[in-house]
């Protein structure tokens, strides 16, 4: 696991208060085709994820920034998330857009969840997490970076992802992070993203707290980017 201070600095190597998206006319990574259908609206997409759903406040305060996306440039984004879907994920299981290719992974990680749970309950945590820029994750979406406070609420975070992990490990390290738009699959012009950096540059100008909480921490399953179903909660 990497100590708090390296993790500060592998998230603040590319989670920039200058936000800078490309030099030419943007186009979307290629697994945006899989989400986001040819009309710009989220296709069918199967998975499995535990996350940390927001609290009411912290869902109003997403959905201000979401709207001002929205409003200034919507030529860069697909279909808008609803906000109750916004949430922190602790880690991701399992996706496909094909049903069939996903069910059972999800029946195995949801049966392996619940033995864990069983043997070894959540602790009752919260913790302190703290708002740091926006930006472009792997040219699929537009995210608000999170970290925790200090290097205790850091530990309760990771014992979190770590218990989680145990059920499938993954290869790549944690950047907590909400999802604030997906772009637009067509991608757009270099003007629109001259206003998006200008627009997303004086966003990072703000930050605020996040309180999670494993009162909040939930397996879900998903049927788009937009639809999720919680199956239950860990703690």
């Amino acid at each position: 696991m990497e100590k708090y201070n390296e993790f500060l600095d592998r998230i603040n190597s590319f989670e920039k208060n200058k936000f800078v998206l490309c030099d030419n006319n943007f186009l979307p990574n290629l697994s945006v085709l899989k989400k986001v259908n040819a009309n710009n609206c989220f296709s069918c997409f199967y998975g499995d994820t535990v996350v940390f759903e927001l609290s009411h406040q912290d869902k109003i305060k997403i959905s201000k920034i979401v709207d001002k996306l929205y409003q200034s440039v919507p030529e860069c984004f697909c279909e808008k998330l609803v906000s109750d879907t916004f949430h922190m994920t602790l880690h991701d299981l399992s996706n496909s857009p094909v049903l069939d290719k996903v069910e059972s992974k999800m029946s195995e990680n949801k049966a392996k969840l619940v033995s864990k749970i069983n043997k070894v309950p959540v602790a009752d945590l919260k913790i302190k997490m703290k708002t740091n820029n926006i930006f472009n994750m792997v040219n699929t979406s537009l995210v608000l970076g999170l970290y925790p406070a200090n290097a205790a609420e850091y530990e309760k975070l990771m014992s979190l992802y770590e218990y989680v992990d145990d059920i499938m490990n993954l290869s790549y390290p944690f950047t907590p992070h909400i999802t604030l738009a997906y772009y637009n699959r067509n991608g757009f012009l270099h003007s629109s993203v001259l206003y998006l950096e200008k627009l997303v540059n004086k966003l990072n100008e703000q930050s605020f707290n996040i309180e999670i909480s494993t009162e909040k921490l939930v397996y879900q399953n998903f049927m788009s980017m937009n639809e999720y179903k919680n199956i239950f909660n860990l703690a």
